[in-house]
């Protein structure tokens, strides 16, 4: 990505956000400038703006925080938006809009890749680092936790095995002796 570009500094910064939090894309486009609480490293997701209309938190990483302040200080040089992410001229980024542009970056590295598995991936970095089920259905505003295990609890062969060897009992038995 050319980050010297408005528009793909700005995905760039998206695609980080995305993936830092598991937010859908229609939610982080949504965010204006009065939603995020840079002290406390986090971003309200209004009820308007979120899938099953119950306002919610996410919050982001001290990486993603710098991120988002650079993003935010270059942004308001060269634009006047309440939005977070616009376009060049202030109006709101649409989700369709964004999605082609992502596919675009996946192309141009010989990947066919759509948005919605930052939050995807997201979602399996944390359960496999060991988030439990409840919380990651709050952080990612499943209405059910439920949602969250059809979605999400799909575990490749790989995962199975890497788990597998991490709590074989015959290896762990070996490691004590």
């Amino acid at each position: 990505m050319d980050t010297t570009k408005f528009h793909e500094y700005r995905d760039y910064v998206i695609i980080q956000l995305l993936y830092d939090t598991g937010m859908r894309v229609g939610e982080c486009l949504n965010i204006q400038m009065d939603d995020i609480d840079l002290t406390n490293r986090a971003i309200r997701l209004k009820a308007e703006n979120v899938k099953n209309k119950k306002e919610r938190y996410v919050f982001y990483s001290q990486h993603m925080s710098q991120e988002l302040k650079r993003w935010i200080d270059y942004k308001d040089r060269y634009v006047e938006s309440d939005f977070l992410f616009c376009t060049k001229r202030g109006n709101p980024l649409r989700v369709q809009y964004f999605e082609k542009n992502f596919r675009q970056y996946g192309e141009r590295v010989g990947l066919d890749v759509h948005p919605h598995i930052l939050r995807h991936t997201f979602a399996k970095k944390c359960l496999l680092a060991g988030m439990d089920i409840y919380t990651l259905s709050k952080i990612l505003g499943h209405a059910s936790v439920t949602t969250t295990e059809k979605a999400y609890l799909e575990l490749t062969k790989d995962d199975i095995r890497k788990n597998y060897l991490k709590y074989s009992p015959l290896t762990r038995l070996k490691k004590r002796w």
